[in-house]
């Protein structure tokens, strides 16, 4: 049953459409933006590394920052991303997945108005209402809250755009030109093979 079709009371208004519009854009930025310090933390080419991140799911490429950031952290001991960077890089991180049952709830739950500042959503869970699933299956949000949310996720992606820029670029021409050495070149870093 779609909510906000039973009646011409039960339709959002124009600002809770427009405050959610606001929200999924800024979260496509931040989605798309984790997706490019996950390149970036893997020291992988833009276009090879959005390949591969472009089959993630958002949680996925968040847990995948996590490993990242420990490699950069144990491995490499934050030789070649600062451990300033990978810290706001984690602080982001966990901000982000503490946002993201909320504007989950906005893309998925089924939605109605309460009263112009309130809108009601439901997943339609089939568990009893005391459950903890059937808890969560109800959302009540006003505008303030909408507002704040939009609010938080705008200022991350000025955050996540500041962070890019002080990770390292991989350059793929970089790359091609190093692969495309015979194995036995001066510059290929390589031990020269023994003659037969």
């Amino acid at each position: 049953m779609s909510l906000n079709h039973t009646s011409r009371y039960a339709q959002l208004t124009h600002e809770h459409f427009q405050l959610i519009g606001k929200i999924v854009v800024e979260w496509s930025n931040i989605e798309f933006l984790l997706r490019a310090i996950l390149v970036r933390l893997l020291l992988s080419p833009e276009f090879p590394g959005r390949t591969y991140t472009d089959r993630l799911s958002a949680v996925r490429v968040q847990e995948a920052i996590d490993e990242a950031i420990e490699l950069h952290r144990d491995r490499y001991s934050c030789q070649f991303v600062s451990e300033d960077i990978v810290n706001e890089i984690s602080r982001l991180n966990k901000h982000i997945t503490q946002l993201r049952s909320f504007r989950n709830k906005l893309a998925h739950f089924c939605w109605s108005r309460s009263n112009d500042d309130e809108i009601f959503g439901t997943n339609f869970s089939g568990s009893i209402s005391r459950s903890k699933k059937g808890k969560r299956s109800f959302f009540t949000v006003q505008v303030s809250g909408l507002k704040k949310l939009y609010d938080e996720s705008y200022t991350i992606v000025d955050q996540l755009e500041n962070v890019i820029r002080k990770l390292p670029i991989m350059e793929e021409v970089g790359i091609i030109k190093k692969l495309a050495q015979p194995i036995d070149s001066p510059d290929s870093g390589e031990a020269p093979r023994p003659q037969r």
